[in-house]
């Protein structure tokens, strides 16, 4: 949050009073932080430093359900331990009315602590292919909005993200992400990226957090120092990047510069930097030496993220139980490891899903807390931890707490005004790379069009097209579309139907590059019925139009399309939407591309990515087919011109810090030489976290907090 922000949140706190009566006096004088500090006790500083997951629970059945409501066992581990955070899933949201009652519930708990500290409440709503809240807006996605070109677009877009949080009483996003996707092999980032260029994503980024902080919800930038460049996914394997710290500084590190000043929290990755981080790790499952990965790395944590970037805000790791680290770490030697590390929040450290977990989380805190006590995890590095995460739950009013409104959250959350929005920002972002003969936009009043998509889920998004297609008078009310779910089909099966149709549309949903290979036996197939089916069309004189729905790299695929458009997100539509009703959450990306199709839209995406040539091995090359900044309007025969680039200087290089003086009692293998560049200093850090927590005192500084806080208000005018 800008510290002007912070200051008018803080005054604005300060007099409010307090809705729910704490066992912990939540009072806003400078120092109560470090009274709530002083009273705590070490076990009770582990747990503020550890946010647990809500998935599913066995009663002892064998069989685990999703949690929608508290059990008695789980609400009983909340009231006695005094955890920092807790994060919920999509199988957690059944409803807006269940979801404001469970957070409710979970925080309610949480004030009967021995603490009563409140709790980060936090979930995975990046929009686009990532949202939890199944009966929100799920928006249409990062890239999508680096396609659209609009930091504006992105700034809204996150409001409604965070209004819709708010709304159901979470208080805390795991977004924006901030990855710069030059990889196209990138089986993880991909379409959660902004772009390729990291002055693109750096100009997102920090807009995307002004949405968040408009409506009161903590961001968080992820995953440093970048995941963009990689071709492993961290869920399943262990990534590594090889590449310097001066290099990580030219691309990786660019939007990190420019968002930390605004950042509330930073998630880690667990990626191996070899060159950066040299020291390794005996791994549990393979016995082999591993680099330790970034988010164990006091290289990359205190010397880079906290020394040189100069960010004093909260660290979290990504989960913990996700393969790159519970595959190779002793839990409790990753917990210290990070922890040394500097890192603040231990994201799900194991999963909680019976009673028998519950003893293994307690016992999992007792064995952290020993190592506290001896020693091998200074006990200054934990209070630095946990100062940071009350002051951050300080800042943003989290001591305030009031419950959710159910019936203001029931006319916020997946809003006909937000849908209508998200679908604006969909269209806005597609992309024409190809339209021989102006072809497009074709007039379905005057002509028939069959549509093939891979999934069934896809089906309604050309009835939703056709309404409102109808609705905006751009076809008739006789207009119809003949559509195919193409799964386990073969092209040849609708060789009729081409021939009595006047234009084909395929679109194929690509997740990564292997599914362009027909003979793949994963989703090879969509590539093959295309394939066949483009052959086909054109052997009958029909013309085919292709739609990119997810990762755009498939367009040069697929390049003997007639036509070719970029949609950046394949969210498909279970249901069709109903105005007054509480509607499950769909894509708007799919309707998008088809409303551009038939005319209802005029195409002024641009690609935030290069889109390289694929050989006939299904493999890319390293010559550019459709360069970023690239995009066709109807009535041009050229791209729009691109926005130019803001620039950005890259931090100095710091001598990084020697490793070795971790804890002798994690097994840790030090390397011979652990600086990058020892002629140069590490950059001091000014961001003391002493001196970090403002003193409001005086009229005349109340006065000028009001004024900012007027001045805010007319500019939202």
């Amino acid at each position: 949050m800008k510290p002007f922000k912070k200051l008018v949140s803080f005054v604005c706190s300060a007099f409010i009073g307090i809705g729910t009566v704490l066992p912990v006096s939540a009072d806003n004088s400078t120092d109560s932080t470090a009274r709530m500090l002083d009273s705590m006790t070490t076990k009770q500083k582990i747990e503020q430093m550890i946010m647990i997951t809500l998935r599913s629970w066995d009663s002892g059945s064998g069989e685990s359900t999703p949690l929608t409501v508290l059990g008695d066992d789980f609400r009983a581990m909340l009231e006695k331990h005094n955890f920092g955070g807790i994060c919920i899933f999509a199988p957690n949201i059944e409803s807006i009315s269940q979801t404001v009652r469970l957070t409710d519930d979970i925080q309610r708990s949480a004030l009967k602590s021995e603490t009563g500290i409140p709790m980060l409440i936090s979930t995975d709503q990046e929009g686009g292919n990532i949202y939890r809240l199944t009966t929100g807006t799920p928006t249409c996605g990062n890239m999508a909005l680096g396609a659209a070109a609009d930091t504006a677009l992105t700034e809204s877009t996150a409001g409604i993200i965070g209004s819709e949080l708010r709304a159901l009483g979470i208080n805390t996003d795991f977004g924006p992400v901030v990855d710069v996707n030059n990889n196209p092999s990138n089986p993880i980032i991909n379409v959660r990226s902004f772009s390729s260029d990291p002055e693109i994503v750096s100009e997102h980024g920090l807009k995307y957090i002004d949405g968040l902080h408009s409506e009161g919800i903590i961001a968080t930038c992820k995953h440093f120092p970048g995941h963009g460049d990689t071709a492993v996914d961290s869920h399943t394997g262990l990534p590594l990047i090889d590449k310097s710290y001066d290099e990580l500084k030219e691309l990786e590190l660019v939007p990190y510069q420019s968002v930390l000043s605004c950042a509330d929290m930073v998630m880690t990755a667990h990626i191996q930097f070899p060159q950066i981080e040299k020291n390794t790790y005996t791994s549990i499952s393979t016995g082999e030496q591993i680099n330790l990965p970034a988010t164990l790395s006091k290289t990359v944590i205190t010397d880079i993220l906290r020394g040189d970037l100069g960010f004093d805000g909260v660290v979290s790791t990504d989960a913990l139980v996700m393969d790159a680290v519970s595959a190779n770490f002793d839990p409790v030697d990753a917990a210290a490891l990070a922890i040394n590390a500097d890192v603040d929040i231990l994201l799900e450290p194991m999963t909680i899903q019976s009673t028998d977990d519950i003893i293994k989380i307690e016992n999992y805190i007792n064995d952290i807390a020993e190592l506290v006590d001896n020693g091998t995890i200074p006990s200054q590095t934990v209070d630095k931890s946990v100062k940071r995460i009350l002051k951050l739950k300080k800042d943003m009013g989290l001591f305030d707490y009031s419950p959710p409104d159910a019936q203001a959250a029931l006319d916020i959350v997946g809003s006909s005004e937000h849908r209508e929005q998200a679908l604006q920002g969909a269209m806005k972002a597609v992309t024409v790379l190809k339209n021989d003969g102006s072809l497009l936009p074709f007039d379905l009043s005057g002509g028939k069009a069959a549509y093939f998509y891979p999934f069934e889920n896809v089906e309604n998004t050309m009835a939703f097209a056709l309404e409102r297609l109808k609705k905006d008078g751009k076809a008739a009310d006789s207009a119809s579309a003949d559509c195919f779910c193409y799964q386990g089909h073969s092209a040849y099966e609708y060789e009729d139907t081409i021939r009595n149709c006047d234009i084909v549309i395929a679109a194929v949903e690509m997740y990564s590059l292997s599914d362009l290979d027909k003979t793949n036996t994963g989703r090879g197939w969509q590539a093959a019925f295309v394939d066949d089916l483009i052959g086909l069309a054109h052997t009958n004189g029909k013309k085919v139009v292709f739609i990119s729905a997810n990762i755009p790299y498939d367009t040069a695929r697929f390049t003997d399309a007639d036509a070719i458009l970029a949609a950046y997100c394949a969210n498909g539509m279970e249901d069709l939407p109903a105005d007054g009703q509480e509607n499950k959450a769909y894509g708007v990306n799919y309707p998008a591309a088809l409303l551009t199709v038939f005319g209802d839209n005029s195409p002024a995406g641009r690609l935030p990515v290069d889109i390289y040539e694929i050989d006939d091995n299904t493999e890319y090359t390293d010559n550019v087919l459709f360069a970023k900044g690239f995009g066709l309007a109807f009535d041009e025969s050229k791209p729009p011109e691109s926005d130019p680039a803001q620039t950005s200087e890259s931090p100095e290089t710091p001598a990084l810090h020697d490793s070795s003086e971790a804890a002798q009692d994690i097994p840790v293998t030090s390397a011979d030489d652990t600086s990058l560049n020892p002629e140069l200093k590490t950059s001091d850090n000014k961001h003391d976290p002493d001196k970090s927590f403002p003193i409001i005192l005086g009229a005349g500084v109340l006065a000028a907090a009001a004024a900012a806080v007027i001045i805010v208000f007319k500019k939202k005018k």
